[in-house]
């Protein structure tokens, strides 16, 4: 535990203390899936809340979404910009506008516990290097959420946050270096929100 940050100490001693039930996942199991995503055959299924909210108009994809920060504000505020930037950078216009009232989705800086307990880990030590969590729009208590966590490499947070917004589209994974894949631990991350990323939004929302 000494080579842990002190974020990372700090949210294990506080995810310690809560029960985890529901245990799917163990760490070795976790530890398989790097650089073989699970889901890569599954299709791409369109999120039926955002129907209308994305657009592909002249030349461009928009996405246009009503959102309220919740959790640790920080940590949302900064994947509120990771996502703008990561998709502008592949030339899509991501308009995020701020509705408390009209919740398109919730960017909610998640504690270790949530995202332990929502992706059924079996510790609180298998969640730490998980960036986050998209749960389907039918989930009974975070359909409109994307948990965002503080414990990876905060150099992992931009790439890790539009991936997991790209779920909340309805993108599954994929091996092809775009924003679905996998990072590999080890190697540099060098994915990007590509041109067939793109393509894939459009399709699903025409």
């Amino acid at each position: 535990m000494d080579s842990l940050s002190r974020i990372q100490k700090q949210e294990l001693r506080s995810c310690k203390t809560e029960t985890i039930t529901n245990c799917g996942l163990t760490a070795a199991q976790l530890e398989s899936r790097v650089g073989n995503p699970a889901g890569t055959d599954k299709p791409d299924v369109p999120n039926p809340n955002y129907k209308g909210k994305i657009v592909y108009l002249n030349g461009k994809l928009h996405i246009n979404l009503n959102y309220v920060l919740t959790g640790n504000i920080y940590r949302a505020e900064i994947g509120l910009k990771n996502i703008k930037d990561i998709f502008a950078a592949g030339g899509a216009i991501v308009n995020f506008i701020p509705n408390p009232t009209k919740v398109d989705i919730r960017i909610h800086g998640a504690a270790l516990a949530e995202i332990t307990q929502g992706l059924k880990l079996c510790t609180c030590e298998a969640g730490l290097f998980i960036g986050g969590w998209a749960p389907a729009p039918d989930h009974s208590q975070w359909g409109n959420a994307l948990l965002l966590g503080s414990t990876p490499a905060k150099n992992s947070w931009k790439m890790t946050d539009a991936h997991e917004f790209g779920h909340k589209l309805g993108l599954k994974h994929r091996t092809d270096g775009g924003m679905m894949d996998y990072a590999h631990p080890d190697k540099p991350d060098r994915r990007k929100f590509t041109a067939n990323d793109c393509l894939r939004i459009i399709n699903l929302y025409r």
